[in-house]
Protein backbone atom coordinates (compact mmCIF):
# COMPACT_ATOMS: atom_id res chain seq x y z
CA UNK A 1 0.00 0.00 0.00
CA UNK A 2 2.79 2.74 0.99
CA UNK A 3 4.48 1.54 -2.21
CA UNK A 4 1.53 2.20 -4.29
CA UNK A 5 0.89 5.36 -2.92
CA UNK A 6 4.62 6.61 -3.31
CA UNK A 7 4.33 5.70 -6.96
CA UNK A 8 1.44 7.78 -7.20
CA UNK A 9 2.61 10.99 -5.47
CA UNK A 10 5.68 10.35 -8.15
CA UNK A 11 3.48 9.80 -11.32
CA UNK A 12 1.49 13.25 -9.96
CA UNK A 13 4.73 15.77 -9.18
CA UNK A 14 5.40 14.92 -13.29
CA UNK A 15 2.22 15.95 -14.50
CA UNK A 16 2.10 18.38 -12.30
CA UNK A 17 5.37 20.17 -13.48
CA UNK A 18 4.81 18.73 -17.58
CA UNK A 19 1.37 21.21 -17.06
CA UNK A 20 2.96 24.22 -15.82
CA UNK A 21 5.64 23.95 -18.55
CA UNK A 22 2.91 23.89 -21.04
CA UNK A 23 0.32 26.33 -19.54
CA UNK A 24 3.76 29.12 -19.48
CA UNK A 25 4.05 28.56 -22.85
CA UNK A 26 7.94 28.56 -22.58
CA UNK A 27 10.51 26.09 -23.40
CA UNK A 28 13.26 25.65 -21.50
CA UNK A 29 16.52 27.92 -21.76
CA UNK A 30 19.56 26.01 -23.20
CA UNK A 31 22.62 28.14 -22.32
CA UNK A 32 24.92 28.66 -25.55
CA UNK A 33 27.76 26.05 -25.83
CA UNK A 34 31.46 28.06 -26.45
CA UNK A 35 33.46 26.98 -28.92
CA UNK A 36 36.21 24.74 -27.22
CA UNK A 37 39.50 25.69 -26.97
CA UNK A 38 41.28 23.41 -29.51
CA UNK A 39 43.36 21.08 -28.30
CA UNK A 40 46.95 20.38 -29.00
CA UNK A 41 48.30 18.48 -31.96
CA UNK A 42 51.45 17.45 -32.88
CA UNK A 43 53.49 19.44 -35.35
CA UNK A 44 51.12 22.44 -35.16
CA UNK A 45 50.96 25.41 -32.72
CA UNK A 46 47.32 26.38 -32.34
CA UNK A 47 45.24 28.64 -29.99
CA UNK A 48 42.49 30.68 -29.41
CA UNK A 49 42.19 34.90 -29.42
CA UNK A 50 38.94 36.15 -27.60
CA UNK A 51 38.16 39.65 -25.69
CA UNK A 52 37.91 39.75 -22.01
CA UNK A 53 34.28 38.46 -22.17
CA UNK A 54 35.57 34.92 -23.86
CA UNK A 55 34.25 36.05 -26.65
CA UNK A 56 36.01 35.16 -30.24
CA UNK A 57 37.50 37.80 -31.67
CA UNK A 58 37.64 37.33 -35.87
CA UNK A 59 40.99 38.55 -38.34
CA UNK A 60 43.33 38.57 -35.37
CA UNK A 61 47.11 38.50 -36.82
CA UNK A 62 49.13 35.58 -35.04
CA UNK A 63 52.73 35.46 -36.36
CA UNK A 64 55.31 32.65 -35.63
CA UNK A 65 58.66 34.15 -35.14
CA UNK A 66 61.43 32.44 -36.38
CA UNK A 67 63.91 32.71 -33.42
CA UNK A 68 66.60 31.15 -35.20
CA UNK A 69 65.85 32.08 -39.05
CA UNK A 70 65.90 36.23 -40.16
CA UNK A 71 62.41 37.33 -41.97
CA UNK A 72 61.09 33.53 -42.12
CA UNK A 73 57.95 34.18 -39.95
CA UNK A 74 54.66 32.12 -40.76
CA UNK A 75 51.73 34.25 -40.24
CA UNK A 76 48.13 33.72 -40.17
CA UNK A 77 44.64 35.06 -38.94
CA UNK A 78 41.96 34.20 -36.55
CA UNK A 79 38.76 32.73 -38.01
CA UNK A 80 34.85 32.93 -36.78
CA UNK A 81 35.54 31.09 -34.06
CA UNK A 82 38.50 33.03 -32.59
CA UNK A 83 40.52 29.99 -33.48
CA UNK A 84 44.30 29.67 -35.65
CA UNK A 85 46.80 26.46 -36.85
CA UNK A 86 50.23 27.32 -37.84
CA UNK A 87 52.13 23.63 -39.46
CA UNK A 88 55.59 23.89 -38.31
CA UNK A 89 55.69 20.27 -38.15
CA UNK A 90 58.97 19.98 -40.46
CA UNK A 91 60.52 23.13 -39.16
CA UNK A 92 63.40 21.73 -36.21
CA UNK A 93 63.73 25.92 -35.29
CA UNK A 94 61.57 27.61 -32.31
CA UNK A 95 59.31 30.21 -32.63
CA UNK A 96 58.16 33.08 -30.62
CA UNK A 97 54.32 33.55 -30.87
CA UNK A 98 52.90 36.90 -30.98
CA UNK A 99 49.18 38.51 -31.72
CA UNK A 100 47.43 41.58 -32.32
CA UNK A 101 44.08 42.84 -33.75
CA UNK A 102 43.51 46.51 -35.48
CA UNK A 103 40.57 48.36 -34.07
CA UNK A 104 39.21 51.32 -36.09
CA UNK A 105 38.60 54.49 -34.35
CA UNK A 106 37.52 57.47 -35.82
CA UNK A 107 38.52 56.09 -39.04
CA UNK A 108 41.73 55.28 -37.67
CA UNK A 109 43.52 51.95 -37.84
CA UNK A 110 44.86 51.10 -34.16
CA UNK A 111 46.78 47.73 -34.01
CA UNK A 112 46.99 46.37 -30.50
CA UNK A 113 49.22 43.80 -29.29
CA UNK A 114 47.61 41.17 -27.84
CA UNK A 115 48.73 39.64 -24.21
CA UNK A 116 49.46 35.86 -23.88
CA UNK A 117 48.37 33.40 -21.86
CA UNK A 118 51.80 31.71 -22.12
CA UNK A 119 54.55 34.12 -23.72
CA UNK A 120 56.90 30.94 -23.46
CA UNK A 121 58.47 29.79 -27.14
CA UNK A 122 57.28 27.21 -29.00
CA UNK A 123 59.34 23.97 -30.55
CA UNK A 124 58.81 23.55 -33.79
CA UNK A 125 57.88 20.04 -35.11
CA UNK A 126 56.23 19.38 -31.78
CA UNK A 127 54.37 22.82 -31.49
CA UNK A 128 51.98 23.64 -28.82
CA UNK A 129 49.20 26.14 -27.70
CA UNK A 130 49.03 29.48 -27.34
CA UNK A 131 46.11 31.47 -26.53
CA UNK A 132 45.80 34.97 -26.35
CA UNK A 133 43.64 37.87 -24.76
CA UNK A 134 42.49 41.25 -25.70
CA UNK A 135 42.78 43.08 -22.78
CA UNK A 136 44.34 46.19 -20.96
CA UNK A 137 48.61 45.64 -20.43
CA UNK A 138 49.49 45.83 -17.14
CA UNK A 139 51.06 48.99 -15.93
CA UNK A 140 54.28 48.99 -14.39
CA UNK A 141 56.53 51.88 -13.64
CA UNK A 142 58.67 51.19 -16.83
CA UNK A 143 55.59 51.45 -18.35
CA UNK A 144 52.80 53.77 -17.00
CA UNK A 145 51.26 54.09 -20.26
CA UNK A 146 49.49 50.67 -20.80
CA UNK A 147 48.20 49.53 -24.76
CA UNK A 148 44.85 51.89 -25.14
CA UNK A 149 43.59 55.30 -24.66
CA UNK A 150 44.92 57.46 -21.79
CA UNK A 151 43.42 60.04 -20.14
CA UNK A 152 45.98 63.07 -19.17
CA UNK A 153 45.27 65.32 -16.51
CA UNK A 154 46.34 68.89 -15.59
CA UNK A 155 45.79 71.78 -13.67
CA UNK A 156 45.22 75.05 -14.78
CA UNK A 157 48.19 77.70 -15.55
CA UNK A 158 48.74 79.36 -12.05
CA UNK A 159 46.81 76.84 -9.83
CA UNK A 160 48.10 74.44 -7.93
CA UNK A 161 46.05 73.47 -5.10
CA UNK A 162 45.24 70.30 -7.11
CA UNK A 163 46.17 66.93 -5.19
CA UNK A 164 46.73 64.62 -8.04
CA UNK A 165 47.12 61.62 -5.88
CA UNK A 166 43.74 62.51 -4.00
CA UNK A 167 41.51 62.49 -7.61
CA UNK A 168 38.87 60.17 -8.46
CA UNK A 169 38.55 60.06 -12.38
CA UNK A 170 34.92 58.67 -13.52
CA UNK A 171 34.83 57.41 -16.81
CA UNK A 172 31.21 56.76 -17.84
CA UNK A 173 30.72 55.04 -21.90
CA UNK A 174 28.37 56.52 -24.38
CA UNK A 175 27.28 53.84 -26.98
CA UNK A 176 29.66 51.22 -28.58
CA UNK A 177 33.74 51.05 -27.74
CA UNK A 178 36.24 50.58 -30.68
CA UNK A 179 36.24 47.35 -29.41
CA UNK A 180 32.77 46.79 -29.76
CA UNK A 181 31.63 46.06 -26.25
CA UNK A 182 29.31 48.87 -24.73
CA UNK A 183 31.83 48.99 -21.69
CA UNK A 184 30.50 50.08 -18.15
CA UNK A 185 31.44 52.84 -16.38
CA UNK A 186 34.49 52.94 -14.41
CA UNK A 187 36.02 55.25 -11.56
CA UNK A 188 39.94 55.22 -11.71
CA UNK A 189 42.83 56.90 -10.08
CA UNK A 190 45.62 58.74 -12.07
CA UNK A 191 49.15 57.82 -12.01
CA UNK A 192 52.36 59.51 -12.86
CA UNK A 193 54.26 59.27 -15.43
CA UNK A 194 56.95 61.00 -17.18
CA UNK A 195 54.16 62.64 -19.20
CA UNK A 196 52.18 64.09 -16.43
CA UNK A 197 49.51 62.85 -14.36
CA UNK A 198 47.23 60.12 -16.46
CA UNK A 199 44.68 57.62 -16.41
CA UNK A 200 45.58 54.33 -18.58
CA UNK A 201 44.32 51.52 -20.68
CA UNK A 202 40.96 53.03 -21.62
CA UNK A 203 39.19 51.45 -24.47
CA UNK A 204 38.59 54.06 -27.79
CA UNK A 205 35.09 55.40 -27.75
CA UNK A 206 33.29 58.85 -26.36
CA UNK A 207 32.79 59.24 -22.56
CA UNK A 208 31.51 61.52 -19.90
CA UNK A 209 34.29 62.56 -17.77
CA UNK A 210 34.35 63.79 -14.13
CA UNK A 211 36.80 64.24 -11.90
CA UNK A 212 36.40 64.86 -8.38
CA UNK A 213 38.76 65.69 -5.14
CA UNK A 214 38.52 64.55 -1.64
CA UNK A 215 34.77 64.31 -2.87
CA UNK A 216 33.94 67.83 -4.33
CA UNK A 217 33.43 68.13 -8.25
CA UNK A 218 36.24 69.68 -10.40
CA UNK A 219 35.61 71.90 -13.01
CA UNK A 220 37.27 70.00 -16.46
CA UNK A 221 38.14 71.00 -20.33
CA UNK A 222 39.40 69.64 -22.99
CA UNK A 223 42.98 70.84 -24.15
CA UNK A 224 43.18 71.04 -27.28
CA UNK A 225 46.03 72.53 -29.52
CA UNK A 226 43.65 75.20 -30.51
CA UNK A 227 41.08 76.70 -29.22
CA UNK A 228 40.06 74.56 -25.87
CA UNK A 229 36.49 74.07 -24.35
CA UNK A 230 34.93 76.20 -21.88
CA UNK A 231 35.02 74.45 -17.72
CA UNK A 232 32.42 72.50 -17.26
CA UNK A 233 31.21 69.93 -14.43
CA UNK A 234 32.11 67.23 -16.72
CA UNK A 235 33.79 66.22 -20.22
CA UNK A 236 31.76 64.74 -22.87
CA UNK A 237 33.03 63.44 -26.14
CA UNK A 238 36.13 60.92 -27.67
CA UNK A 239 39.41 61.17 -28.02
CA UNK A 240 41.51 63.19 -30.66
CA UNK A 241 45.32 62.96 -31.80
CA UNK A 242 46.44 66.83 -31.32
CA UNK A 243 49.44 65.30 -29.69
CA UNK A 244 49.92 61.72 -30.17
CA UNK A 245 49.50 60.80 -34.02
CA UNK A 246 49.08 56.90 -33.53
CA UNK A 247 47.50 56.75 -30.58
CA UNK A 248 44.43 59.25 -29.75
CA UNK A 249 43.93 60.30 -25.90
CA UNK A 250 42.55 62.98 -23.98
CA UNK A 251 43.92 65.73 -22.63
CA UNK A 252 41.99 67.86 -19.45
CA UNK A 253 42.45 70.86 -17.41
CA UNK A 254 41.01 70.70 -14.19
CA UNK A 255 39.93 73.58 -12.19
CA UNK A 256 39.07 73.91 -8.27
CA UNK A 257 35.63 76.21 -7.82
CA UNK A 258 36.79 76.36 -4.25
CA UNK A 259 39.89 78.05 -5.08
CA UNK A 260 38.62 80.68 -6.11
Amino acid sequence: MHRLSLVSLLLTAALSACGSEAASGTPPVTPPVPSPTPGPRAGFITGTVTNERGQPIQGAEVVADNTLSYDSNLITHTDARGQYSIDVHALPTTFNVLAKVTLTYDSLSLPIDLIPENPDEVAGIQGGTRNFVLRPKVITPQDPYGNLGMVFLEHRPGEYTIDFRTLDVTLTPIGPLADGTTGTPVTAHPIQSGSGWLVPNVMWGRYTVTVSMNGHLLKVRARRAVNSDPFADAYTGGFWTDYFISRPSIFLELHDPAAE
